[in-house]
């Protein structure tokens, strides 16, 4: 059984203008995770995606006033995981 506090992350956001210069070979890094600059964070509203090499943002989620259940826990995955 899968743990909803290990990364179990199907498909990754990415910024658009991020993913554009990344597959055009704009850049020199490896992988599109190594070149994006995102930060994931709480707002007022609900849930944000910031991609901070563009200065925009990539997602919202508005949790329109519903109060999610939250685990804010880091688990640290044993050796022999």
């Amino acid at each position: 059984m899968e743990t909803p506090l290990n990364n179990n992350i199907n498909e990754y956001l990415v910024c658009s203008e991020c993913q554009k210069e990344f597959e055009s070979g704009m850049t020199d890094f490896g992988t599109l995770k190594e070149y994006s600059k995102i930060d994931a964070g709480f707002t007022d509203l609900g849930f944000q995606v910031w991609c901070r090499r563009h200065n925009h943002n990539v997602c919202h989620i508005n949790f329109d006033g519903n109060d999610l259940s939250t685990d804010l826990r880091c688990i640290v995955a044993s050796s022999s995981d």
